[in-house]
Parts: structure tokens; sequence; C-alpha cells
């Protein structure tokens, strides 16, 4: 199998989860005899665990290699998810979540620096489209399952056999994987020289906000259309399908237009985008004015997050690069979960009115960060483009001996 078409499956399989749990928490806590709020004390232990691992995969991938990691990663998210379809009673789900969240941490980290390196924008973007697959997929499993009398455990069942199969594909390619480049400086050295690196510390501050704003729009559209703008659950409903929609086929049709005119043309484009689609939620005019704004929005987001990764290399230097993709992606973990939460405070203490506001401050704040990139002082790496200019480099190279390290 092409590791192209391996690292799409991995993404369709590791968003599977992600969609389906909403859906199924309903049916889970009756069985488990779980309040619905106890679905909030899982998440401090997940955010914890994704934010470790996905911190530090640049150095496993270090010492492990590429595919070892991949294969380690697939196989514990495969046990955590057997874990769900066994538990008997809900404390069982917190180890659970810390095994899923350390092992799909691991895995997303590793291909976004994976990609980073070697992928065209064309097909980040169709990688990042295939995690979109996945978590419209999830819900329509467990709402078939249980839709047709069949237990919750069967969903996680299921999709933990996939996820053992992916491990496996990932251990057989694992000698294909590249080999980690020879370091110029001892292990612990290079460390600190790239947390002391401000374009490492800029492109997570952009990573945390950019999910914070697809994360808000997503969780708190549905309710700004039905409590707000006073449109029917229907309405609302479909409004936030589309959404989910248009961040897949945006990064499906954006792709290859980054790749013929550039990620940093495709990126301005995209923060403008976005800052209108937040001014016309903003405006006090018809629900579908603001539907249009939240379409919008998914348009202008869709492609960021792929394409701030592959331009890794140019703020931090080809040596940290796959260092600063763990934190980034540890920073958008952290700006997923926290940004939302917060603005649900600011919702619970004035009116829903406020997600306007809010949207276009975080739009605001991305597009500044987006336009003002901050370089480490490295010397500027090849464009994007340029360095990916054919398909062959989709794949790895042959691997090299491994460099004693330390």
């Amino acid at each position: 199998m092409p590791l192209l078409v391996l690292v799409y499956l991995a993404y369709i399989s590791m968003a599977l989860p992600d969609g389906l749990f909403g859906v199924a928490w309903p049916s889970m806590r009756l069985t488990l005899g779980a309040p619905v709020s106890a679905v909030g004390l899982l998440l401090p232990f997940g955010v914890a665990s994704s934010l470790l691992s996905s911190t530090v995969t640049g150095f496993v991938v270090d010492r492990a290699g590429m595919g070892r990691l991949l294969a380690m990663g697939a196989a514990l998210s495969a046990a955590a998810l057997a874990l769900f379809g066994l538990a008997p009673a809900f404390w069982v789900l917190i180890p659970a979540i810390v095994l899923l969240a350390t092992g799909f941490g691991g895995v997303d980290a590793a291909l976004n620096a994976y990609a980073a390196r070697r992928f065209t924008a064309r097909h980040i973007n169709w990688m990042h489209a295939s995690y979109g697959l996945g978590a419209m997929a999830g819900p329509l499993v467990i709402t078939a399952i249980v839709g047709g009398g069949q237990s919750w455990r069967w969903a996680y069942a299921g999709i933990a056999a996939v996820q053992a199969v992916v491990s496996v594909a990932f251990l057989a390619s694992a000698r294909r994987w590249p080999t980690p480049p020879p370091r110029r400086r001892p292990p612990s050295s290079e460390v600190w020289h790239a947390l002391r690196m401000r374009g490492l510390w800029r492109g997570a501050a952009v990573f945390a906000v950019e999910t914070g704003l697809e994360s808000t729009t997503a969780l708190w559209t549905f309710l700004f259309l039905t409590s707000d703008r006073g449109l029917s659950r229907v309405v609302a409903g479909a409004a936030v399908s589309a959404y989910w929609g248009m961040l897949c086929l945006g990064r499906l049709v954006l792709g290859p237009l980054a790749e013929r005119y550039g990620p940093h043309r495709v990126l301005r484009g995209a923060a403008a985008a976005v800052v209108l689609g937040a001014t016309l939620v903003l405006l006090p005019t018809a629900g579908t004015v603001a539907i249009a704004g939240v379409v919008v929005i998914a348009l202008g987001a869709a492609p960021m997050f792929p394409l701030l990764t592959l331009t890794t290399r140019e703020r931090v230097g080809a040596e940290h690069a796959d260092q600063a993709v763990g934190v980034q992606v540890a920073a958008s973990t952290v700006g997923s979960a926290t940004i939302p939460a917060l603005v649900g405070v600011l919702i619970g203490h004035f009116s829903t009115a406020v997600l306007g506001p809010c949207l276009l401050v975080l739009a605001i704040a991305v597009a500044y960060t987006t336009a003002h990139r901050t370089d480490s002082g490295s010397p500027a790496e090849p464009d994007a483009t340029t360095r990916h200019a054919t398909p062959t480099n989709t794949h790895p190279e042959k691997p090299r001996n491994r460099q004693t390290q330390g």
C-alpha cells in the first residue's frame, strides 16, 4: 500500500471516534449509570494526555523511528477503543481516554510532521480532508447500530478493529518510513534551543487560536441560530452540517490552489475569509446571513491548519520542524478545548448574542498572526511549492542509517 494512501486511511480512522462519542454518549451514560455532565470529567484527562503526547512526539521519533511510533500509537488507540466498548463502569473510561488521547496525539503529530516535510500543499490538505470524512462517518456508524437495536458497544468494537488493522499496516511498513535527519546538537541542547525560538511559539499561538475559532463555531452555532436568530432546529442543524461539509470540501478544493499559487497567498485569502464570515455572523440581520457567515468561516478555516503545518520549516528551520509540529498540535488541542469553553462562560453570563463578537475577535487574531509570521533566525527554507514540486515527494526516500544520538 502506498504510504500516501495509508496516511489518508489513518486520518479517517482517527476521526471516527471523534464523531462517534457525542452521539453515543446518551446511550453510554445510561448503560454505565453516569449523569450527562460526567463527560466533562473526561476532558481534562484527554487534553493533558494529548498535550504531552504531541509535545514529545518529535523526540520519540528521533529515537524509535517514525514507523514504530505510528504502529505503537495506533495500537494504543485500538486498545483504548476496545476498553471503551468493554467498560463495565464510568471510571474505566478515564484510563481509556488517556490511552486514546496518547495514541492519537502521537500519530497526529507524527503524520503532520511527516506531511510538513514531504507532502505538497494539495496532499496535506487532502490529508486533513480525510479527517473530515471520518468525523462525518462516525455519527452515521453509531446511528445505524443503535437505530438497528444493537448496543453502542458494537460501534466501538468495530472502530477498534479498524484501528488495529491500521496499526498492523503501520508495523508492516515501518522500514519504509524515513529516518530522522542527522542532528547538529546533542538532543538535550536541541530541545532547549527549539523551545527558545520565537517562531515556534508564534506558530503555536496561531494554531491555538485557529482551532479555537473552528471549535467555537462548530459548538455554538446551533444554539446561536435557534436562540438568537430564531431559526428552527432543523435549519440550524443543517447549518452545522454545512459548516463541517465546507471544512472538508474547502480542503479538497483549496489544496490544489495552494499548490499552484503558493501557500502564503491562499493563507492570506483564507484569513480575509474568516474575518468576512465572522462579520456576517455579527451583523444583526436575517438568520440566512448568519448561516452564510458560518459557511464562509468554514471555507476560510479549511486550508489553515494544513498550510500552517506545511510552512512550519520556514518559521523554525528544518532541524526543529518535527519538534515544532508536535508543539503546534499540542497547542491546537489546548485551543480547541479552552476557547469554546471560555466563550460558553460568556454566553452563560450574557446571551448567545456574544458569539458574533467573539468570532470576530478570534478571526482578527488569526488574520493578524497569519500575516505577521516571525522567523526564528534560521536560514529560510525554500517555499513549500518549490520544495514539493513533484508528486514523487509523497513517498519516502530509502532509509538512511540512523545516527547515534548523544
